[in-house]
């Protein structure tokens, strides 16, 4: 992308990231890419209620920290029975974070269709040859997928 067209990228981001108001947590802005992070300000007190959402809470922070750095705006939601995680450049979408192939399927579809998400992301350990059969079947299905290894953080649009 050409520098002028990549600085009016950043600086539409951060007009946008700067209109978010009291009840968001302005929370990471990529200098470079434009891709940001805004947290609802009570996931971020759900995140402190106990160690298990705190965990969980780190998880999921971190994972959007890796979309941002990646050059997508992240607005991180509260926590919902039954509800995505986050707004993906203004598409819903939720995060799973898994060490296998096992399941990812299953909670792919639990997202799409129960969850009420558009978008499913996923951080693996490492690739597997497993993994990328079972992104495929996803693929095949029309289930729309980002992912990325804990390795490297590049986001990869399936």
């Amino acid at each position: 992308m050409n520098p002028i067209a990549q600085q009016k990228i950043r600086k539409a981001a951060l007009q946008k990231y700067n209109l978010y108001g009291n009840e968001w947590e302005k929370a990471y802005f990529d200098k470079y890419y434009g891709g940001f992070v805004v947290v609802s300000k009570q996931r971020v007190e759900q995140g402190n209620m106990n160690k298990q959402e705190k965990e969980k809470y780190d998880k999921e922070y971190n994972m959007c920290l890796t979309l941002a750095k990646n050059g997508y705006k992240v607005e991180y939601l509260m926590i919902t029975e039954g509800s995505f995680d986050i707004y993906l450049n203004g598409i819903s979408a939720d995060l799973k974070k898994t060490t296998s192939h096992n399941n990812i399927l299953d909670y792919a579809k639990k997202a799409i269709y129960k969850q009420g998400a558009k978008i499913v992301v996923f951080e693996f350990d490492t690739m597997t040859g497993k993994i990328r059969g079972e992104l495929n079947k996803m693929k095949r299905m029309g289930i729309k997928v980002k992912y990325f290894t804990s390795e490297n953080n590049i986001v990869i649009d399936l």
